[in-house]
């Protein structure tokens, strides 16, 4: 979505409302050689921690999506319908099962739960599945990034038939949208996240990106209204 503006775009304003308004989100900003790019992800793709003598890898596999509610009994409902839904489930597994086998190529065990539970955030509530493993120390934070990206939430299975097809259909270049964004310290801690719900600001002009994963079942409206949904948080937060 392109938005306009009759004066330029605050950039910190703007993060600054991101950030008080997604507190459960990564919100981030990036300059590139044409403007900045911003948002609030709630996709982690791995951090990288010293904890209790170990070095861990903790990542998610995020995928499966439904509107809020605006009542406790409506949330609970569609939170229970998105968790019952195979066409959501499926999905959800596709990306958890992604995860669990590029980080068994690597020789880790990883630990993943085998059901997923729900991530509610202010305009939506996702299929949420938590992975974590110890990691060796050759393992630097790069070779995971490279091992996990891009997931199949953000590129599609089988990977290189479906980015394939995306290059074919997509009428936009994608630029930084669901690109790896993070930092790595000395000691190897590391936090990377993918940079979807995002807007590139240039000026009074913004590029807003959200998207949808499509599988087996998918019905265009639907999909179409949450992306719409997904576009609210920046469209909200542009000062």
């Amino acid at each position: 979505m392109d938005v306009s503006a009759r004066h330029s775009f605050q950039v910190l304003q703007t993060v600054d409302r991101l950030r008080q308004q997604h507190p459960h989100c990564h919100v981030f900003a990036t300059r590139t050689r044409n403007g900045h790019f911003i948002g609030a992800s709630p996709e982690r793709l791995l951090s990288v921690q010293q904890n209790g003598g170990s070095r861990w890898l903790y990542t998610d596999a995020l995928a499966g999506s439904a509107a809020r509610g605006s009542s406790i009994a409506t949330d609970a409902a569609l939170g229970q319908e998105l968790f019952d839904s195979p066409k959501e489930r499926r999905e959800h597994q596709l990306v958890a099962e992604f995860i669990c086998d590029r980080l068994l190529q690597l020789g880790l065990a990883p630990d993943c739960a085998t059901e997923p539970t729900l991530l509610k955030l202010p305009h939506l509530q996702h299929l949420h599945t938590p992975i974590q493993t110890i990691l060796p120390s050759h393992l630097h934070p790069i070779d995971l990034v490279a091992q996990l990206h891009p997931t199949p939430a953000v590129a599609g299975l089988p990977s290189k038939i479906a980015r394939q097809q995306i290059r074919a259909l997509e009428t936009f270049e994608r630029e930084h949208y669901a690109a790896p964004l993070g930092w790595i310290d000395p000691t190897g801690n590391a936090e990377f996240i993918v940079g979807i719900r995002s807007a590139l600001l240039q000026g009074d002009r913004a590029r807003l990106y959200a998207g949808a994963g499509i599988v087996a079942g998918s019905n265009p409206d639907r999909e179409l209204a949450e992306v719409k949904l997904k576009l609210q948080p920046l469209l909200q937060a542009l000062v």
